[in-house]
């Protein structure tokens, strides 16, 4: 995934400064807020962040659940690439972070303009969220089998 992506960085027609923007985030700082709607997507260079999320688990009563951990190489926040949503889980830092922070809408704009460079980045995030897709049915599955055991 990050060939593809780099190579959409080091394109002369998707300026630093005004298309991305690299960033250093300190260890346990929050990078994207579950809820908040923003379209900016971020590529790690280096260090470890952990995806969270949410649960509630009683009238009142919310648990952070760690879903992952990434690191060097991986992306976040490409599920806002084509339209401004709610994030649907926080990321923070776990470690001092180097980050690549693109601008969503420049991205889109990019890969608009050059399909033919846009199209193995969105066939990376394809295949980077069918996988996720899957390890959450089996997840899902699990705990239902498991409540159902033990109803």
């Amino acid at each position: 995934m990050k060939d593809a992506l780099q190579t959409i960085l080091d394109h002369p027609e998707f300026p630093r400064g005004k298309c991305w923007e690299e960033v250093q985030v300190d260890a346990d700082k929050t990078i994207l807020r579950e809820g908040e709607a923003s379209r900016d997507l971020y590529l790690i260079i280096q260090g470890v962040v952990r995806v969270n999320m949410s649960v509630d688990v009683g009238p009142g009563k919310h648990l952070e659940s760690g879903i992952t951990e990434m690191t060097h190489g991986e992306t976040f926040g490409e599920l806002n690439l084509f339209g401004i949503a709610d994030r649907i889980a926080s990321v923070v830092t776990l470690s001092t972070t180097q980050l690549i922070r693109i601008n969503g809408a420049a991205l889109t704009d990019f890969m608009d303009r050059h399909p033919e460079l846009g199209y193995p980045v969105l066939r990376d995030y394809l295949i980077k969220h069918a996988g996720m897709l899957r390890e959450a049915k089996e997840r899902i599955s699990a705990l239902y089998a498991d409540k159902l055991m033990h109803e």
